[in-house]
């Protein structure tokens, strides 16, 4: 598996995998895509609990995060 280096990063850095694809992949896609003009970085509520509802249905699909050292 190919990990990005932002994403290798939040990994070595400490951040769990889960949380990173949650915040920093999912939600990101959905504000960009619901309000084009967003500031990454900013909490959208709405947006932050639809990423957490997918994130669980990916996992129930069987998705694994990737093993980080």
């Amino acid at each position: 598996m190919n990990i990005g280096f932002l994403a290798q990063f939040a990994y070595d850095t400490g951040m769990d995998p889960v949380d990173y694809a949650e915040t920093n992949i999912i939600r990101a896609h959905i504000d960009a895509h619901t309000d084009p003009a967003h500031f990454p970085g900013d909490v959208n509520p709405a947006t932050a609990v639809l990423s957490r509802r997918i994130l669980g249905d990916l996992l129930d699909a069987g998705w694994t995060p990737p093993e980080v050292a």
